[in-house]
């Protein structure tokens, strides 16, 4: 195993992954961290934990709208102002922000025990 130091958001996450993959974990690490930057761009400093959740939704939303296209390419996502304010949401999509906000806190929950 391998153990790589990420920097999302200029705070430094270290990793464990398995040997081979931290160059890709790095990569990975980098595209959220422009996300997140784009978003902080937009939205200030709401906090960790609320910006890497924002970030997720907005990954999210354009992953799904890249599944329902059948595309390569991604298709518009929520804004970010929308997503920020909670604008555009029916019951479904309602119950899966909750899961993704459930598992991020989990996630953010963890580290700080780290």
């Amino acid at each position: 195993m391998a153990q790589v130091s990420l920097t999302v958001n200029g705070r430094n996450y270290d990793v464990t992954c398995d040997d081979g993959q931290e160059d890709q974990l790095r990569d990975l690490a980098a595209e959220l961290d422009s996300r997140v930057q784009q978003l902080v761009r937009s939205v200030g400093q709401p906090g960790e934990a609320r910006l890497l959740l924002l970030t997720g939704l907005l990954m999210v939303d354009e992953m799904r709208g890249l599944r329902a296209n059948g595309s390569d390419e991604a298709a518009p996502a929520a804004s970010m102002d929308s997503v920020s304010e909670g604008a555009g949401t029916d019951e479904s999509q309602a119950e899966l922000l909750g899961a993704v906000a459930d598992h991020i806190e989990t996630l953010v929950a963890r580290h700080r025990e780290l």
